[in-house]
């Protein structure tokens, strides 16, 4: 995806082909005053654009952008699309990009705004045409005075990408891109295709290809959407065929799992929200009537089985053992596996690779075990590097997946009642190609004794403006949870926060965030709030002042510009305070605090409120007045923002 905007951003490196910066929601307050512009003079400004394009002329055509957005990234685009170089900078293009801004279908959004959808063209001799879009958000700024505020080539990088390995597989011998058993399997695949709708994935397994089939049709965002939701039907079915072409496993599942991936020489499928077990010669060992499966490191049992409240063992001999009486989840979760355990997951960890039915595609594929997903440990599907295939210098970009995914043990807590006991974890992926870097993201698992259930959550690392996720750059690494009460906990993990407090050049670089998470349909749903301070769900008392925090007086500095410490200081608390009122919309008396405010708490200027008393709760009252008892010991506590 490639949306670009005029907003600060986390230096992580940046290229064209999968840069996410979302543009900051504003509407102008100036549009009372402007005549709403026309769609002949956007068009006749996006064709001035375009002559420029035409003619090579970088420095111009950049000079068409918001001086806000990002200048590595637009000189990326208009070097793409005047052809002078491939996506990502690499290299001489392998096609021409044509842009049509006469056909540009324009939208107004406001007096400001408007989009404009460019239809765009690759072409190469010899290999048919295609056509695709990119999307201006065109910004009028006075009489005439326009720029390109926004971009978002989300589907143009996407066609981008697949035309410009069309091309290559057109132009380069198979044999240098392809493994001979590759080779082999695409062949086996295409005899394939009389009995079934596609042939997804094969995996090799002692040196023998696998294949999964497929009926009907896959949704487009299969591979994208997260966690699936299993409560809804779906118009495909998948099934296993062996090396030998017989279907080893019906098609009438939902999702087939690799290959051993769950547990060594057996194969997990899913239907609905119920999962199963086959052996590698097609017989169901495990009936597909199970809501969890947890493989165990046991020396008499390879799996534990839940269904409902009940849970069972599945042994070595594959045969299913009684229901347990009296059992206790608690007490058997250091035999689980990679239960409070580091380990990391990439191209070499897998046994057998398994691969896309795809020329275009060159990372193999690991469908994580189901558990490890319901954990939010793991995504559903893990994109890493395959020995298997070679792509050229121009293919890398967009589909690069991850060079690794690490998850790392970060502890355990019980609870004083010992009626739950937490784990926490950091994940980190180990981005390829356009966004590369390293992003991490924390999972935390809650076991419920009083319930007998594991519960898993999944929390952003990130809190600040723009892009970001990078992994923690200061010394704070603080976990804990509290319950409020039997369905509300409170998880405080230390994040990127990027909060610039009163004195300019002064941030909270980072700190405790404190998600509140309740209990759902058997899940742990976090309560949304756009506050970084916990002022909006709980009462706050003297235990909120202690933390560690990480303070910069440059972002991303080196470490003489970084100090922590280990409470909120005064600067903090106002920050704290006065985001209270920011959340509500309020017009502050400083235009300090309106800067600050504004990229998270923005709306139209005319829907700025001069007080938001009658819309603070009875807890931002309470908060607000505990708050100035501590800024302010001394004074009586008054309801008031600066």
């Amino acid at each position: 995806m490639l949306i670009i905007g005029n907003m600060k951003t986390k230096p992580i490196v940046i290229t064209l082909s999968i840069v996410a910066v979302l543009v900051c929601g504003f509407l102008f307050a100036r549009s009372k005053y402007l005549t709403k512009p026309e769609k002949t003079d956007i068009i006749t400004f996006l064709n001035q654009f375009n002559a420029n394009i035409q003619l090579g002329e970088i420095k111009s055509a950049t000079q068409y952008f918001d001086e806000g957005m990002n200048k590595a990234t637009v000189t990326m685009l208009v070097n793409v699309l005047s052809n002078k170089t491939s996506m990502g900078g690499k290299g001489k293009p392998l096609f021409k990009v044509t842009l049509n801004t006469d056909d540009s279908k324009i939208t107004f959004i406001n007096p400001e705004l408007a989009t404009a959808d460019v239809p765009a063209t690759f072409h190469r001799d010899s290999i048919p045409d295609v056509f695709t879009t990119i999307t201006f958000t065109i910004h009028k700024g006075g009489a005439n005075n326009y720029n390109i505020y926004r971009v978002d080539a989300t589907l143009f990088n996407k066609d981008y990408t697949a035309y410009q390995n069309a091309v290559i597989n057109r132009t380069v011998a198979e044999t240098k891109l392809f493994s001979p058993q590759t080779l082999s399997a695409f062949k086996t695949a295409n005899q394939l295709k009389a009995r079934y709708d596609s042939i997804l994935w094969f995996q090799h397994v002692d040196n023998k290809a696998w294949f999964y089939v497929v009926k009907g049709k896959l949704p487009d965002d299969f591979y994208w959407h997260g966690e699936r939701d299993k409560t809804k039907p779906v118009d495909y079915k998948m099934g296993l065929v062996n090396p030998d072409l017989k279907e080893i496993i019906p098609v009438e599942y939902d999702l087939i799992h690799n290959i051993g991936g769950t547990i060594d020489g057996l194969i997990e499928v899913e239907k609905g929200e119920k999962k199963g077990l086959y052996d590698i010669t097609g017989k169901l060992v495990v009936p597909v009537n199970f809501e969890q499966i947890l493989p165990l490191n046991d020396v008499g049992n390879l799996a534990l089985l839940k269904n409902g409240n009940d849970y069972s063992y599945f042994k070595n001999d594959m045969t299913i053992g009684e229901t347990l009486v009296d059992f206790k989840i608690a007490d058997v979760l250091p035999k689980v596996k990679h239960y409070a355990d580091s380990y990391k997951v990439n191209g070499e960890s897998a046994k057998n690779i398994m691969e896309y039915n795809d020329r275009n595609r060159f990372t193999s594929l690991v469908v994580a075990p189901s558990y490890l997903v319901e954990w939010h440990m793991l995504s559903e599907f893990l994109n890493l590097p395959n020995k298997l295939r070679t792509p050229t210098e121009e293919m890398i970009g967009d589909g690069d997946g991850s060079g690794y995914v690490e998850v790392k043990f970060s502890g355990e807590q019980k609870d004083e009642e010992n009626w739950f006991t937490s784990a926490f974890y950091s994940v980190v992926n180990d981005y390829l190609g356009g966004r590369g870097g390293l992003y991490e993201n924390k999972a935390l698992l809650l076991v419920d004794k009083k319930q007998n259930r594991i519960l898993g959550f999944d929390a952003s690392n990130y809190f600040g403006e723009g892009e970001g996720g990078g992994p923690l750059i200061g010394d704070c690494r603080e976990n804990s949870l509290k319950a409020i009460n039997d369905s509300l906990f409170e998880f405080k993990t230390t994040s990127t926060f990027d909060a610039e407090l009163l004195e300019k050049d002064s941030y909270i670089e980072e700190g405790p965030y404190y998600h509140y998470l309740q209990i759902k349909n058997g899940k742990l749903v976090a309560m949304e709030s756009q506050r970084l301070f916990p002022t909006q769900f709980v009462k706050l008392d003297d235990s909120y002042l202690q933390g560690c925090y990480t303070l910069a007086n440059e972002l991303y500095s080196d470490k003489t510009k970084r100090k922590t410490v280990d409470h909120l200081t005064n600067d903090m608390l106002q920050y704290m305070k006065n985001e209270i009122y920011g959340s509500y919309h309020y017009k502050f008396k400083s235009p300090r605090w309106d800067e600050i405010f504004k990229n998270r708490f923005y709306v139209d200027e005319k829907e700025r409120n001069v007080t938001v008393d009658d819309s603070l709760t009875t807890i931002d009252k309470y908060n607000i007045n505990w708050i100035n008892s501590k800024l302010n010991p001394q004074k009586p506590t008054v309801l008031a923002a600066q």
